[in-house]
């Protein structure tokens, strides 16, 4: 009768073992289960509260700006990000389709006599944002840096001379025309506003003209600024003669934007607006000024989620749309390199939306805000370009597109 009692209890204990170990593989298996966010900040589903009930997008309407993030054609096929993007944005920017260097084609160019464009993979993210009911800022016409040689020379060719004032301005004319027409005609209102000219304005001495009342860029990093060199001091303003008398012919409601960088740091601020005043002297040709959003330290935590970047970012934002324009902040990337930082960056965030708020109840004519630094990548090499630009934890979602305590943050200010 005892060694029956013993053989019972054993097998008891045996079952309550393997009971606990189950219900401890089920745990185990749960907490494998939880997103890559819940682990990473050691969140629970339970003691997380954030409820979203509306679109940042949506949100933002209620002060009359557009929200939105960059796409390149990479990011088409990917469905975590695509759904990100429509979840919460009603504007988007190629980060480089769009632009000439991209969209020029030797061979057909060579063949016409004329600029020749290959629309094939901006035509893919036209069509997906006119799918999703998404605007794109068209971005960018004219730009320096990168530009193909080839585009100045004569026949096209690698190996030819350089042209003339006139035969460039009759190159930048065709070409202006021909972009804008082309996403005009495809997708209909899609593409709402261009950056016409970028990045025109040199913060170097000795990248300036001489004696140019607005600092105009000459070179860049050693390598001349060929629209400069072929067209003249003139050469902004004729671009924006272009593409004015092309908007107003196959859509007026197209807006027309200078963007730029280091926009809200005084000296290069102030010699913006007398570019745009000279710009617009004669007749209004541009509409609005896009500030490049990149914010902090270069490449270094040193500098970032610094309060007096946002007195000076309200403080250009006013004195641009001053002047009659729309403003609107343009790749924006609130700069984080240390993963410990996350919730000061959370907080920065938060306030450069309250900035932006103060702003518009203050009369500015603020539009928009694109953020390009819109998911960590804490993997990124150092090495890598986008690191300095954009630092590794300075987004408002994860990696795995999870909104972070950042987005909560600027939610409840817009909420």
């Amino acid at each position: 009768m005892k060694k029956s009692v013993a053989i019972f209890m054993a097998g008891a204990l045996v079952l309550l073992s393997l009971t606990a170990c189950s219900k401890k593989s089920e745990s185990q298996a749960a907490q494998s289960r939880q997103s890559p966010f819940q682990s990473q900040f050691n969140v629970s589903v339970e003691e997380d509260t954030f409820v979203k009930e509306s679109k940042l997008c949506d949100l933002a309407q209620k002060y009359g700006f557009k929200v939105g993030a960059c796409i390149s054609y990479n990011q088409v096929t990917r469905s975590g990000y695509i759904k990100m993007l429509t979840d919460d944005f009603n504007t988007t920017t190629a980060t480089n389709e769009f632009k000439a260097y991209s969209l020029l084609d030797q061979k057909k160019s060579i063949e016409a006599g004329k600029p020749m464009m290959n629309f094939n993979q901006a035509d893919i993210i036209a069509r997906l944002a006119q799918e999703k009911g998404i605007g794109i800022r068209g971005h960018v016409l004219v730009w320096d840096a990168y530009m193909t040689e080839w585009f100045f020379r004569e026949g096209f060719k690698g190996d030819g001379m350089i042209v003339g004032k006139e035969e460039m301005q009759r190159r930048v004319k065709s070409y202006i025309e021909d972009v804008v027409t082309h996403f005009e005609t495809e997708f209909p209102g899609v593409v709402y506003c261009w950056d016409v000219v970028n990045e025109a304005v040199a913060d170097e001495v000795n990248e300036r003209v001489a004696d140019n009342d607005f600092h105009l860029r000459k070179s860049r990093g050693g390598s001349p600024n060929l629209f400069y060199g072929t067209m003249g001091e003139d050469y902004v303003k004729y671009a924006f003669k272009c593409a004015r008398e092309t908007v107003n012919k196959v859509n007026p409601n197209i807006k027309l934007f200078y963007n730029d960088y280091n926009t809200f740091y005084e000296d290069k601020r102030d010699a913006i607006v007398r570019m745009i005043k000279y710009i617009n002297n004669e007749e209004k040709l541009c509409d609005g000024l896009g500030m490049q959003g990149y914010i902090g330290g270069y490449g270094s935590q040193d500098g970032c989620m610094n309060p007096n970047d946002l007195n000076l970012i309200k403080t250009a934002i006013k004195m641009y749309s001053d002047l009659g324009l729309e403003v609107q902040l343009t790749e924006v990337a609130v700069r984080n390199y240390e993963k410990d930082q996350i919730p000061q960056h959370a907080r920065f965030y938060g306030q450069l939306f309250r900035t932006i708020k103060s702003a518009v109840s203050e009369g500015a004519n603020f539009t928009g805000i694109t953020i390009w630094g819109i998911t960590d990548n804490p993997g990124m090499s150092r090495s890598d370009y986008s690191y300095k630009m954009n630092g590794p934890y300075c987004g408002l979602f994860s990696e795995y597109y999870q909104p972070k305590d950042a987005y909560k943050e600027v939610y409840k200010v817009l909420e």
